[in-house]
């Protein structure tokens, strides 16, 4: 995988463009940031197959339909996609709970000084 700064990406795109459709991911860069990534259609339609496939899971294990929605949207995070299913789970009845009560009891840190 390669990343290129933006002038680059703009000045041999053609060369980019194959290269991605050839299956190599190209990631273009701003200041030395990830900006966004160039690849094969191929690859773009097997991470989409995923996305539906961890959907059609997530409702088979009786995940609301309302969640998936919404994460679909974008409104919220995938990860969302499992909150939820451990419900009715007798050991993990209280989970929310504990994680909540814990961070309750963590000591308030002071702001950083920048």
């Amino acid at each position: 995988m390669e990343a290129v700064n933006v002038s680059e990406a703009k000045s041999r795109f053609s060369e980019y463009l194959s290269r991605a459709a050839a299956g190599e991911r190209i990631i273009i860069q701003r200041r030395d940031r990830n900006l966004a990534a160039l690849i094969s259609m191929e690859e773009l339609e097997r991470l989409e197959q995923g996305g539906r496939t961890a959907r059609r899971l997530a409702d088979a294990l009786g995940q609301q339909m309302a969640l998936l929605e919404r994460i679909e949207k974008k409104e919220v995070h995938p990860a969302m996609a499992a909150f939820g299913l451990w419900a009715n789970e007798p050991d993990l009845a209280t989970l929310a709970d504990e994680i909540v009560a814990n961070r309750e009891k963590q000591p308030v840190r002071d702001e950083p000084a920048l």
